[in-house]
């Protein structure tokens, strides 16, 4: 039962079960979400009043030499030289000669054109967001909707967007989920992910990347579309642990029952230390994926995230999807058979779906995936 006071909202502990107090297919920073989670009761955390901008370094994996930036929906768009600029301004409003700007790296400068500049800075002409398109040549394209700032780093382009945090909420939402998901379940992941934004940063020069390390990071989503529609029911509420937002961490399929951080061979300190509950709905709908890796020697160890994570980035991501898995030798190969997608702690996205769907409204499946929480309408 979920009891109501001020303006939070309480998960109850469930009978048994001591008070104490963060999805994506496959976690590259895994071990440091974990830390990020663990660690949160020993670091001061800034209260995030109201509308806040979130800034995110985007395309990083694709490491872009050279991007493109071009308007969207015919919204004017003024670029600035940073510091040492040589004829800073430029203007992107749709005309012949002004549609796209294209960014190119040399030494430790951005070269706009014959224009040469630290960084660039893209934003409405009133210095506010602005709907925008930005692509790493024959690759990608996202849209976005904030202010972006494009520097050199170590030979590469380096995007920065700013984003109003609700937007980056959508973003990630629609990132997450099929815009088709019963709309309980859509205000679930809103508030996970908001609440994932609202324990902090998670780097130096920017709050987050828009891979699974932090966040995936999609175009925003219609404000008619039902992600936004989550999103907007959803406004200001987080997941707090001990008085501070909780780093909620989530997965796309745990193969019937969630993992505990001591359940990956780690300690949870006086961090959240995630529960192990039962889904229902995985277990209803068992799913099962096979895979070959190399042999060399002792079997891959089923059960410890870290050392999974160590063997994907040797045999690729898609051979093991997660680390609950039987391995069998055949002959210089180890098969691999396993039930879940992902780490398994936290909110399991498939059984978010499923809850949603027997009539669960969103408090109840946070409260089912993230017990002795409590639910805070920020101010």
């Amino acid at each position: 039962m979920i009891g109501v006071k001020a303006k939070q909202i309480s998960f109850n502990s469930r009978p048994g079960m001591p008070r104490s107090k963060a999805g994506c297919f496959v976690e590259l920073g895994f071990r440091f979400a974990l830390l990020t989670s663990l660690f949160y009761s020993a670091v001061l955390v800034n209260a995030q009043q109201g509308p806040q901008e979130i800034r995110f370094g985007v395309l990083g994996l694709f490491h872009p030499r050279e991007l493109v930036l071009e308007s969207e929906g015919g919204q004017v768009i003024a670029v600035s030289g940073g510091e040492r600029a040589e004829r800073a301004t430029l203007v992107l409003n749709g005309e012949t000669g002004h549609r796209q700007i294209i960014f190119r790296v040399q030494d430790n400068r951005v070269i706009a054109g014959d224009r040469s500049a630290t960084s660039w800075t893209a934003t409405a002409r009133n210095g506010g967001s602005v709907a925008l398109r930005l692509s790493v040549p024959v690759k990608i394209h996202r849209l976005y909707r904030g202010r972006i700032t494009i520097l050199a780093h170590n030979g590469e382009l380096v995007a920065v967007v700013s984003i109003d945090r609700e937007t980056a909420v959508a973003s990630i939402v629609a990132a997450e989920m099929d815009e088709s998901s019963p709309i309980e379940a859509l205000k679930a992941q809103a508030v996970a992910t908001r609440s994932f934004l609202a324990a902090g940063a998670r780097h130096l020069d920017f709050d987050f990347c828009d891979s699974t390390h932090c966040q995936f990071l999609k175009s925003p989503p219609a404000l008619n579309s039902r992600v936004s529609s989550a999103v907007q029911a959803t406004r200001g509420l987080v997941i707090e642990y001990r008085d501070l937002p909780l780093a909620a961490m989530y997965s796309s399929r745990c193969g019937g029952h969630t993992r505990s951080l001591r359940d990956t061979h780690l300690e949870p300190g006086d961090g959240y230390p995630y529960y192990s509950v039962a889904c229902h709905w995985c277990q209803q709908h068992p799913y099962v994926w096979r895979s070959k890796i190399g042999n060399s020697g002792a079997a891959p160890k089923s059960g410890d995230e870290t050392q999974r994570i160590s063997a994907a980035r040797q045999w690729g991501w898609g051979a093991i999807p997660s680390s609950d898995f039987t391995a069998t030798e055949e002959g210089s190969v180890w098969q691999l058979e396993g039930h879940s997608v992902g780490h398994g702690i936290g909110m399991c996205q498939l059984g978010a779906l499923g809850m949603a769907k027997s009539g669960a409204d969103f408090r109840a499946i946070l409260n089912h995936y993230y017990p002795n929480t409590t639910l805070v309408l920020e101010p």
